[in-house]
């Protein structure tokens, strides 16, 4: 049967970027008996589901899914999926949809064990608890579905109070250092491993007559990248995110935030950003590091596919997770990250239908096409790395713990204060020591503290 489709076209996500449940979770229709964990896969019928889907109308990558829906329904007769757009601008309306108990099957945004603004749907019984289908054996592997997922995801998954798995990753969004690979090797420049190395990399490329790092003056949250990775490393995680989001305690308690915040005042006084980035959009800012205009970009796993379209056909690409600082005492080996999570509505009335959905999506076979055809990036162990993307996967391998791109600032009140004092830090406006005080005035401000 031809899949349907409901879709918007010429709607985008804005990676790291979601809503928050607005309450109201459990309203609607009540759970569905759930189905035996154990035998979930010989319960699947065929029947009606609507699953969202992130693409919008005339990608590849709906395409894609298209297929994975209709080698469903051919193995399940009468499957029909309905596709619907669920990405960032249809959200609201889809989340009224749930209130008022006309929920999709299979939904994205619903839950992030990583964000406290999306557990509400899941306290409210809205969800389905994923985890006792999980931890059974998947016939393809022989090992229990969970294992198939890199455990440096498992807290966007998993409740952090329940321990309850209310999403599975169908791709994920990292944040790392692209570099010019031919023109690092032109000049004979080590790839940046440490802070050390980026700075001496960055004097070598101005040295030969490239501006060393690609940035936009004109989008805040992608200034705030660099930051955000220098505190990762000097801080750590959850210090950060308990200061900047939460509001616990101050900026001025740990003397890392303030190391973060020279180390980029210094990389700023060497002039090592874009000349003219105060001006430069992002898309033209990606476009200048394909020109090789600049030797490295900053930026989310996304850059590769959204700027396909002007990549030269040579340009090497390299690409490495953010450096070490020495002498940090942060997480020197986690990521920021986004995954982009399913979850299935407890109010389903074919759970097990919505399981296989989820199941087919992530298989190991599934994401290593996904890989290859798309260019997304898994979270499923072994899955290579998509062609444009080299080494990639091994750098997901490596990190032992993925974190929220941007510790959830884009959904707090916090965020007017912090990337604005980062930007105006950029720009020459303010050092490091008034950047931190400017911080700190206005996080006890908004946080109350």
């Amino acid at each position: 049967m031809k899949v349907a489709l409901k879709l918007v076209a010429g709607l985008v996500l804005v990676p790291g970027l979601a809503l928050t449940a607005c309450g109201g979770g459990g309203a609607g229709r009540p759970a569905a008996k759930a189905p035996d964990a154990k035998t979930w896969q010989q319960d699947i019928k065929g029947g009606p589901i609507e699953v969202g889907v992130l693409p919008a109308v005339g990608t590849p990558s709906l395409t894609f899914l298209e297929d994975v829906a209709a080698g469903i329904e051919k193995d399940y007769a009468g499957a029909d999926l309905k596709m619907t757009f669920a990405n960032t601008k249809a959200r609201p309306a889809l989340e009224q949809r749930w209130r008022a108990g006309d929920a999709l099957d299979v939904d994205y945004t619903m839950f992030d064990g990583t964000n406290p603004a999306l557990l509400d749907w899941a306290d409210e019984g809205a969800l389905l608890d994923l985890k006792p289908y999980l931890d059974q054996v998947d016939t393809d592997t022989g090992k229990p579905w969970l294992d198939q997922f890199s455990p440096a995801v498992r807290q966007f998954m998993e409740h952090p109070a329940t321990k309850k798995i209310y999403g599975v990753p169908s791709e994920l969004s990292l944040q790392v250092l692209f570099y010019n690979a031919a023109l690092f090797k032109k000049n004979g420049i080590t790839p940046p491993a440490t802070w050390d190395d980026l700075t001496t990399a960055a004097d070598r490329l101005k040295a030969a007559g490239v501006d060393p790092i690609a940035v936009t003056g004109l989008f805040e949250p992608y200034m705030g990248m660099w930051s955000d990775n220098l505190w990762l490393r000097t801080v750590g995680y959850d210090k950060a995110h308990g200061v900047l989001t939460e509001g616990k305690g101050h900026i001025t308690d740990d003397p890392g935030f303030l190391k973060g915040l020279q180390l980029l005042q210094d990389l700023r006084d060497r002039k090592s950003f874009l000349q003219g980035f105060e001006g430069t959009d992002f898309t033209a800012a990606q476009a200048q590091f394909f020109q090789g205009k600049a030797g490295m970009i900053l930026m989310g796993s996304w850059l590769v596919s959204e700027m396909a379209d002007v990549i030269p056909e040579d340009f090497e690409l390299g690409v490495l997770p953010f450096p070490t600082v020495p002498g940090g005492t942060g997480d020197e080996a986690s990521m920021l990250a986004t995954a982009q999570l399913m979850s299935v509505s407890a109010a389903s009335e074919n759970i097990p239908l919505s399981l296989e959905w989820i199941h087919r999506v992530t298989s190991a076979e599934t994401q290593t096409r996904r890989a290859k055809e798309i260019g997304e990036v898994s979270a499923v162990n072994g899955v290579p790395s998509p062609p444009g993307l080299p080494g990639i996967s091994d750098i997901v391998t490596k990190a032992d713990r993925l974190q929220a791109s941007y510790y959830g600032l884009l959904e707090s009140k916090a965020k007017d204060i912090v990337y604005p004092e980062i930007a105006k830090l950029l720009f020459g406006k303010q050092d490091a020591q008034q950047t931190l005080d400017n911080l700190d005035a206005g996080l006890r401000r908004v946080h109350g503290n």
